[in-house]
């Protein structure tokens, strides 16, 4: 094992310190089902290190993690890749500049362009038909909305996606760093890459990445990485990460992400997992559901279609449940989304197997289902600050009419990807889409309810995004 922070506070903890400092259990077995963690859980004292100031055995830790990801640095978090986009923006890209997002970004990307008074644009993902989800972007997208826009200094990209998608970070890289603009990637759903012979972001060219071990690793909840390639001023990254984090971070995360990057370097389990994946997807194609089998997939997510069935993808993960047990990560209208891991036993995966196909042989064949509708392009009338920060007033859906602006960001969750940002228009393409197409657990929205007429006229005269001329899916 080499988990020099989990080693130093296994130490510190054998000590018998009297401990006149948080937290309030003082590692004593004061809550009998967490006894084995709380003798780890300490605070900024000696030995342990202090977290925003990148010291002791954090710091070690830090390292051998950017050593394992083949990044220049890493930062711990533990508040999960929200804190991370939030920190990565506000060092690369500062308050009140312009950044060019990937729409299918996680709503944290609103909430930090809210709170640094971004001016976001939008590049849009093709979809994959007839599984209706966000598939790649076009490189050429990136490249002309930079060419057009020579202040956007700044663009965010999500890979993977939550169906595992991943997008060419090479080429993007290349693109942004020709017009001078840093690339940052929301990779919360990729912290195991490298245990799949995966490179990580950082490794592909990009300047930062967020990666929620949580997500794929063993580590608990809320722990992530911030990833750096050195392009970006490493004092600026602490300072924002505890600018957005808790001045009181869990001791017990911290340990927990460095024994889950010691795990990744133990063995081969994640890609035996991998290999297991690509076997169930092979079995599967042979009922009437879809695996998804893609040539940049993350080789352990397993997404499922329901098209060309008479199940939707929600009813599917409600059947699983209901009649075996089984808890999908997600889904929606025509999918089920499943995070698989070395933590999932063999019995477990089969169990899956056999239950798909009990339900594959049960359900009805059906027309596949028409493409998504394009949404409409985005209209931006207050800036994201002004939308969110202001104002606003919480209705029902069946009562939005066309022409409100939205005051807070409209995320069906899971995926946790807007379909309307602060300060867009409200059309009623959104409100039939929201009603009835693809995201139908949307009840209620925000309006913002103070917008004057000036500023709907300035915006319908001149505030539409770039890339607005073209009809655009989500």
């Amino acid at each position: 094992m080499s988990a020099p922070l989990y080693e130093a506070l296994s130490v510190l903890s054998q000590k018998n310190t009297v401990r006149f400092h948080m937290p309030g259990h003082k590692g004593q077995a004061v809550l009998p089902d967490f006894s084995p963690i709380l003798p780890l859980d300490f605070t900024e004292i000696y030995e342990t290190g202090n977290l925003y100031t990148g010291e002791g055995p954090i710091r070690l830790a830090e390292e051998q993690a950017a050593r394992f990801y083949h990044a220049a640095d890493c930062h711990f978090l533990t508040g999960g890749s929200s804190q991370g986009i939030h920190t990565m923006l506000y060092a690369a890209a500062g308050a009140g500049s312009s950044v060019l997002f990937d729409r299918n970004c996680h709503k944290s990307c609103a909430h930090a362009a809210a709170m640094l008074d971004l001016t976001p644009t939008f590049v849009f993902p093709s979809v994959l038909e007839p599984y209706g989800i966000p598939g790649l972007l076009d490189p050429a997208d990136i490249e002309t909305t930079l060419a057009k826009n020579p202040a956007i200094k700044t663009v965010l990209i999500t890979s993977p996606n939550y169906y595992g998608v991943c997008q060419d970070i090479p080429a993007i890289a290349e693109i942004c760093h020709a017009h001078g603009a840093k690339l940052l990637v929301d990779a919360a759903h990729g912290a195991h890459f490298p245990a799949v012979g995966l490179a990580s972001p950082t490794e592909q060219g990009a300047d930062l990445a967020a990666l929620s071990a949580h997500k794929t690793l063993y580590a608990l909840g809320q722990a992530a990485l911030l990833l750096s390639n050195g392009t970006v001023d490493g004092e600026k990254l602490r300072e924002g990460a505890a600018l957005f984090g808790t001045s009181s971070p869990s001791y017990a995360i911290l340990a927990s992400l460095d024994l889950a990057r010691d795990a990744l370097e133990q063995d081969d389990s994640y890609q035996q997992t991998a290999q297991a994946v690509h076997a169930l997807r092979m079995r599967l194609k042979e009922t009437k559901f879809m695996p998804l089998c893609f040539d940049a997939l993350d080789p352990c997510r397993l997404t499922v279609s329901t098209a060309g069935t008479n199940l939707t993808g929600d009813a599917l993960s409600d059947l699983l449940y209901e009649r075996f047990q089984i808890a999908c990560e997600m889904s929606d209208a025509r999918n089920i989304v499943c995070i698989v891991t070395p933590a999932d036993l063999p019995h477990n995966l089969a169990a899956l197997e056999d239950a798909l196909v009990i339900l594959s042989n049960q359900a009805q064949s059906a027309p596949l289902p028409p493409p998504l509708p394009p949404l409409p392009n985005p209209h931006p009338v207050l800036s994201v600050r002004d939308a969110m920060l202001g104002s606003a007033h919480e209705i029902a859906l069946s009562d939005a009419t066309a022409g409100m602006i939205c005051a807070r960001p409209v995320t069906p969750y899971p995926p946790g990807v807007p379909v309307l940002w602060c300060g867009e228009e409200i059309t009623a393409q959104h409100i039939v889409f929201l009603t009835n197409q693809c995201y139908n657990t949307v009840s209620r929205i925000f309006f913002a309810r103070s917008v004057t007429f000036e500023q709907m006229q300035t915006a319908k005269g001149g505030l539409s995004h770039e890339n607005a001329a073209r009809n655009h899916q989500l």
